[in-house]
């Protein structure tokens, strides 16, 4: 009888173990954060880039600032995409956007970079220094481009804008490009 009794302790043991190693909710957990962008960020790039460019007056849309960071990609956020490196088509940099829209499944975003050439070029307007950039630069959005990019490229980590600085955007894609 001592002999079946030791035999049960193992037994609970080894499916307590097991259970600690397959926790649903800790499995759960993990992949809310990995949604919401808590997770470190895995350098991998994506087998194919998805990124397209149009001219902002031909795709007008309504713009508003609505940035909530609840996992998804809303106006109002800096976020991060692979895209084409201005050098070489074959490499691709992660470059980061201005949500101005967006659709069920794509980001509507205008490009930033801290390039100092930008700041006397018209189709380029100043957003100042923030963490979109990781050294504080200063930087530019580019105006009279969008990129749309599948919400599935996008860096699951965001940055809102302040909203006076959004609001400057969003009135020169009014007055210049017809967006509502």
């Amino acid at each position: 009888m001592r002999h079946a009794a030791r035999k049960r302790p193992s037994l609970i043991r080894r499916i307590s173990s097991s259970l600690r190693t397959q926790d649903p909710i800790e499995d759960g957990l993990n992949a809310l954060s990995e949604r919401l962008g808590l997770c470190e960020h895995q350098e991998a790039k994506p087998d194919h880039l998805a990124c397209e460019v149009h001219s902002a007056g031909d795709i007008p849309s309504s713009i508003i600032y609505a940035p909530d960071m609840d996992g998804q990609v809303d106006p109002g956020e800096v976020v991060w995409f692979w895209a084409p490196s201005d050098h070489s088509p074959q490499h691709v940099v992660e470059r980061s956007l201005v949500v101005v829209a967006r659709t069920a499944e794509s980001i509507y975003g205008l490009l930033t970079s801290p390039n100092p050439d930008h700041e006397t070029d018209d189709h380029w307007m100043d957003i100042g220094s923030g963490p979109w950039d990781a050294s504080g630069r200063q930087s530019w959005v580019r105006i009279d481009k969008i990129v749309t990019v599948p919400e599935t490229h996008i860096r699951r980590q965001g940055i809102v804008m302040p909203q006076q600085r959004f609001e400057r955007i969003a009135n020169r894609l009014r007055q210049e490009y017809g967006w509502r």
